[in-house]
């Protein structure tokens, strides 16, 4: 049994196999640890096979060129879709030349900014299972970026309003073909752009904060019984 991941709530409120690693089951308190691959070989299917792929050298090899690599793709947190990518971030002082080295080992890529690099690539792993990667490449630490902070967040939300949220947004995801932040930022009611919204829950202590699924409606109720805390 592994000593740094937890699941989302409990066996009755949890997201199906939708496990993440934690400093938190450790009890010191803290944030997911995303540079991990370890829990996805004991998730759902989906989940086991996007680790299958990972470690049949694709990780290794990335991670030996980068400074720092993560994977904060939905598929972490049991999110995903067919045909989701697996987001990997990387840390590099020099983006624009690990990208042509990336692009000269069957990667394809682009400089979205001097700092910038994303490349793709689809691969199929040991399972069968084609899987689209998307690498972003930046100097910035890894867990100052979006993609990192928005996971961490979602995975919170997750472990916080529990299994009722977690398929409500996942419904959303599957049925209106939402990113995962629209989904969490429509069920919360959260106004303008969701990879913006989302990041104004970072400093909100969610401990007061109830959602509840509206019966028979698609929306919901996103209540604070103390006092509503200003997240817009």
């Amino acid at each position: 049994m592994l000593t740094d991941c937890c699941h989302l709530g409990t066996d009755k409120t949890a997201a199906p196999a939708a496990v993440f690693p934690s400093v938190l089951a450790s009890g010191a308190g803290g944030s997911p640890n995303w540079r991990r691959l370890d829990y996805l070989a004991h998730g759902n299917p989906r989940q086991r096979s996007a680790h299958a792929l990972l470690m049949s050298g694709v990780w290794d090899t990335l991670q030996s060129q980068c400074q720092d690599m993560a994977l904060v793709s939905t598929v972490a947190i049991g999110l995903d879709k067919p045909g989701s990518d697996l987001d990997l971030i990387c840390q590099h002082p020099d983006p624009a030349s690990l990208g042509a080295r990336l692009c000269a080992q069957g990667w394809q890529g682009s400089e979205q900014s001097k700092e910038v690099w994303v490349l793709e690539q689809t691969r199929r792993g040991p399972d069968g299972q084609e899987w689209p990667l998307e690498l972003y490449v930046t100097p910035s630490p890894i867990e100052t970026l979006h993609g990192w902070r928005h996971l961490s967040l979602m995975a919170t939300l997750l472990e916080h309003f529990g299994h009722d949220f977690y398929q409500a947004v996942l419904r959303l995801r599957r049925d209106a073909n939402l990113k995962g932040e629209a989904a969490i930022c429509q069920l919360l009611d959260l106004p303008g752009d969701p990879y913006l919204a989302l990041l104004t829950l970072e400093e909100v202590d969610l401990a007061p904060i109830v959602w509840q699924a509206a019966p028979l409606t698609h929306h919901s109720r996103f209540e604070n019984t103390l006092s509503m805390p200003r997240i817009s």
